[in-house]
């Protein structure tokens, strides 16, 4: 969250809602569905402290350039039900149109960029260090699920997920399509005919 919180820019792919853009609902469902979290309260717990990292997105001062690569399939997943999907794609939507949030969908048409599937990633840009006039080199974050989480630092390493991002961004729909596509696969939540 420290490292979240510093970055001028976070550039994303995803194959579900990321948790910076998830409603409670949908973030309930993902965390209530992991083996290993039972209780109720440890639920809550992190159910609420995923809703205060999505403050970095809508804070007044500085807020993060989210850019948000998903895949067509995070809209298509049923987490919850298809009450939550409905909510959650109309919240994708919306939190879209902010001037700080790019949200972008890799349609199935595009198949795999570089022949390959695909995990989630996150890239952290940072911007100069007060004081010392020198810039935090970036991070790429992979989130581990069952597994421990991996950052990695080496400049070959960020490049190579630089140009991964960039494969899949190239192949990716714009803005607009984007939102029209969330908008028309809500409304298949909305009328059961998901």
């Amino acid at each position: 969250m420290g490292l979240e919180a510093a970055a001028r820019r976070l550039v994303t792919y995803h194959e579900h809602i990321p948790g910076l853009l998830q409603t409670v609902d949908y973030a309930r469902a993902v965390i209530s569905a992991y083996p290993g979290f039972t209780s109720a309260a440890d639920i809550d717990r992190r159910v609420e402290h995923r809703m205060k990292r999505q403050a970095i997105v809508h804070r007044k001062t500085n807020p993060v350039a989210l850019e948000v690569l998903l895949h067509e399939s995070a809209l298509h997943r049923v987490v919850g039900n298809p009450r939550v999907m409905a909510a959650q794609l109309r919240h994708l939507a919306e939190v879209s149109k902010l001037s700080n949030v790019t949200v972008r969908a890799h349609p199935y048409s595009a198949g795999l960029a570089w022949g390959m599937p695909h995990g989630s990633f996150t890239i952290l840009e940072f911007d100069l260090i007060a004081g010392e006039g020198s810039v935090e080199p970036p991070v790429v974050f992979i989130e581990g699920g069952p597994t421990q989480d991996v950052y990695l630092e080496k400049p070959d390493d960020v490049r190579l997920y630089s140009e991964y991002a960039s494969a899949i961004r190239s192949a990716a729909l714009e803005d607009k399509p984007t939102r029209d596509l969330v908008r028309r696969v809500t409304k298949e939540f909305e009328y059961g005919q998901h």
